[in-house]
This record gives structure tokens, sequence and C-alpha cells, in this order.
């Protein structure tokens, strides 16, 4: 596990090269979840973004990809907002949020910023409450069946706000349930990393 406390900012994965932009970073989560492109297209892209040089043969490439994108996260809560399969932040639609939110909380201006991943991650999930988090929690707070109908409204009406595109809305049941075993399988490969 890296620990940001002790340890140097990595800059290669097993010898191999890797960029470590947090732009890079984000490009690479969401060319994963580019739900236009097949499982194999997004994985090849993604692996020609973060490899810079020479890039190691697919296995170790792969579990490459899976240490990246989550060695930042030692935190055991994200594997139940997985199994939820909600969705709470979109690096497009909240983007002004976060670039606010950094702003304000950290001085840092992330459109002139040079930031490594793991850092620009560590940041995002250890915001104080802003316009970000507020939205984010929104999204995922279920309603309450106790609540009072006024309550009820209002969260209804913000999450309608609020909302991320439903990709799947055009599916048919058998797609969705197609579509839910390779987030499964795609999670199970990001957390892969983790054990």
């Amino acid at each position: 596990m890296f620990n940001v406390l002790l340890e140097r900012l990595p800059k290669y994965w097993h010898g191999y090269r890797i960029d470590t932009d947090f732009r890079t970073g984000i490009q690479i989560m969401q060319c994963l979840s580019d739900e236009e492109f097949s499982e194999d297209e997004r994985i090849r892209h993604s692996l020609s973004m973060l490899f810079i040089e020479e890039k190691p043969d697919i296995e170790e490439a792969l579990e490459g990809l899976a240490w990246y994108m989550s060695e930042f996260n030692h935190d055991n809560h994200t594997a139940k907002k997985q199994a939820d399969n909600i969705r709470s932040y979109d690096f497009d639609i909240d983007q002004w949020r976060i670039y606010s939110a950094f702003k304000k909380q950290y001085a840092i201006d992330l459109n002139t910023a040079k930031m490594h991943w793991f850092v620009f991650m560590g940041l995002l999930s250890n915001l104080e409450e802003c316009a970000f988090t507020r939205v984010v929690d929104i999204r995922l707070r279920k309603i309450d069946p106790k609540a009072g109908q006024k309550e009820k409204k209002a969260l209804k009406e913000a999450k309608q706000i609020y909302q991320l595109e439903d990709a799947d809305a055009h599916l048919t049941p058998e797609e969705k349930q197609a579509q839910q075993k390779q987030l499964e399988i795609f999670n199970n490969f990001m957390n892969a990393g983790k054990e």
C-alpha cells in the first residue's frame, strides 16, 4: 500500500514509466466508463494513455492500470457504493464544482496546476463541505420512507436536477443484466490492486 507521508509519488509501475498527471487519470476514468467503446477498446485506450514509453505484457499492464486507478484510496466503503451502482460524480458535469472547490479550499487552479493523479484524488476525496460535496450527497442520499411529503418532494426534485445521465435507459432488462455483470467484473478488476 502506497503511503504519501512516507514515500515519493510513483512515476513507474514495475519499471515502466507511467503518465502521472491528474488530467490523464481523469481521461482514463472517462475512457473506462465510455459506453460508446467496447470493453476491449476502453482498456486498450486507457493503457496507451497510462504507459508513456514501453508497455508491459497485457496481464501486467492490466494489473498496473488497476493499481493506478485505486491505489490512492485506502477506505473500504467504496465497495458498497459500487455495489449500489450509483455514480456519484462526473468530471464533465461537475467540472466547475470541482474546480471552484479546489480553488477555494486548496488555492489550486486546476486549469494550470501540475499535480500527480494520487494527490488530485486524495484532495478530491477529502474536500470539506462545498457545492461539489453537497451535490454528491444528494445523488447518493436515499429517500427516507419515514420523511415528510415536503422533504421527500424536495429531495426528489434535487435528485432530478443533479441526476447523472442514465445511459441504461434505452436497454432491455436482459441488456441491463449483462451490463451489470460487466460492471461487477470491472469493479472486481479495479479492486484487485487493493488485495
